[in-house]
Formats: C-alpha cells, structure tokens, sequence
C-alpha cells in the first residue's frame, strides 16, 4: 500500500496525466479543423493524417489493450 505522500502524488501525475491528454485531443482537433477548405489539402497534408491516424491507432491499442486490428475494424465500420 502506497503512503500517504506517495499516494498523493501518485494521484497528481495521474490528473496531470489525463489533463494533458485532453488537452492534446483538443489540440488535435484544433489542427483537424485547419483542414476545412478543399483548397488546402494536398497528398503531403493526406500522409501526414495517415500517419497521425496509425500513431492514435497504436496508442490506443497499448492503452486500451484491444488489438490494432480490432481498432481498425471498427474504423472501417464507420464508414460502411
């Protein structure tokens, strides 16, 4: 069982952590949001959004522990 001063920041890095990420899927969207107007996509802006969705992909497997394949599976159902 952790101490008291230990549990403590314990639960701080942990908020910290979850703020952060909010934070950065909020970010995330913001940059997604740059990408309104048809005239500003390119092949370059199509690859670094791929790359980007393979990254949350990956990230998302090693936290939810649900295999990638699994998380790409439910990406192509949505747009069936």
């Amino acid at each position: 069982m952790a101490t008291a001063p230990n549990k403590q920041r314990m639960m701080d890095a942990f908020k910290r952590a979850q703020a952060d990420i909010a934070s950065l899927a909020d970010w995330i969207e913001c940059e997604l949001d740059k990408y309104d107007d048809d005239d500003e996509v390119t092949w370059a802006s199509v690859g670094s959004l791929e790359s980007v969705r393979e990254q949350l992909v990956e990230t998302l497997a090693f936290f939810s522990g649900v295999e990638q394949s699994e998380i790409k599976r439910s990406l192509d159902e949505l747009h069936m």
